[in-house]
């Protein structure tokens, strides 16, 4: 009887164990079920929310629409927002549009609240709180402009043919021309454009005196001016003159070194401004891994950023530009 019990206690262990692990896959398995409905139906309700969210933004976008001759907007369902009353309606952009009403332009919001005063004859956004804004100039198309905040702060008079934004400064340009003919068209001119800068508080940095300027990189820009030959200097973009005019030309900043060129001789020099290499050679390429192509008589060699020359100017371009690849490694 003992003997009896005793197989009875390891047959019940036995059977226990067997469904212990019976349901210990089938409690697994069961988890990583709901694990899963619980991913798809997770994704599934984000994927509906992202869309009921795009369409809802769609049918907030204010679209401009006419009738008869003024112009309103309407939501992306159709629904006129702003009743028609404008002559002129662009669309919306950081909230706001440019609008038109006794022939002058103003700017609104989208709940037609009135951001700029119907008084300007050009009205441009340049940004979410910065117009363009200006008067008709002599000639048909041309304007004079400045910038003016939301808060109706002018920041740059209106005293220039051309204003853009660009590295958190305003280049502006002003347009001289001269009358050399007149035919049935109307005038025949010549143009210069002047170029100068201010900054984002309406302070000017450099004034619309040359007549060239072009950004190096997002701090640096080359001026030339006609008094000294269109010859060029090298500017920060605090207005800060960092070389003299005696440069014809400076290339495009690599590894920290700039290109220059005075007369027929080229050299490098720094981002302040300072020659870092002598302007000595007849040509020379940018730097590139440390080195860059330098020519000599015709013959072409190498130097490194402390201006030595590390392959002698005796090789065809070829040769030197393999030797540099070799050097390199």
């Amino acid at each position: 009887m003992a003997l009896f019990a005793q197989l009875l206690k390891v047959k019940k262990r036995l059977e226990y164990s067997f469904i212990s692990r019976i349901a210990f896959v089938w409690s697994d398995y069961f988890m990583n079920f709901m694990a899963d409905l619980c991913k798809k139906i997770f994704f599934r309700s984000l994927l509906i929310f992202c869309l009921l969210a795009y369409f809802n933004c769609q049918a907030q976008d204010l679209i401009p629409f006419r009738e008869d001759r003024l112009w309103g907007f309407k939501d992306g369902n159709g629904m006129v927002r702003i009743q028609p009353q404008f002559q002129y309606a662009s669309k919306f952009s950081y909230g706001i549009a440019i609008v038109a009403k006794h022939d002058s332009l103003g700017a609104i919001d989208e709940n037609n609240k009135l951001i700029v005063p119907f008084q300007h004859q050009f009205l441009r956004q340049l940004d979410s709180s910065e117009f363009l804004f200006g008067h008709r100039a002599k000639y048909f198309g041309e304007y004079m402009m400045g910038v003016i905040t939301a808060a109706k702060q002018v920041k740059i008079p209106a005293e220039y043919s051309h204003i853009y934004k660009r590295n958190n400064r305003y280049v502006v340009m002003q347009q001289q021309d001269s009358i050399i003919a007149k035919d049935a068209a109307g005038d025949v001119r010549a143009m210069r454009t002047f170029y100068g800068l201010f900054d984002t508080d309406g302070r000017m940095l450099i004034p619309c005196k040359y007549d060239y300027l072009s950004w190096l990189n997002d701090s640096l820009i080359v001026l030339s001016d006609i008094s000294s030959h269109n010859r060029q200097a090298l500017f920060n973009k605090s207005g800060r003159q960092l070389t003299g005019f005696e440069y014809m030309v400076f290339g495009k900043p690599a590894e920290n070194m700039i290109k220059a060129r005075i007369g027929d001789r080229y050299g490098f020099v720094d981002h302040s401004g300072r020659v870092a290499i002598p302007i000595q050679f007849e040509y020379c390429e940018d730097f590139t891994t440390g080195f860059a192509m330098i020519r000599r008589s015709n013959k072409w060699g190498a130097i490194n950023k402390a201006g030595k020359v590390i392959i002698e100017p005796k090789f065809e371009y070829q040769q030197a530009k393999a030797l540099i690849e070799k050097y390199g490694k």
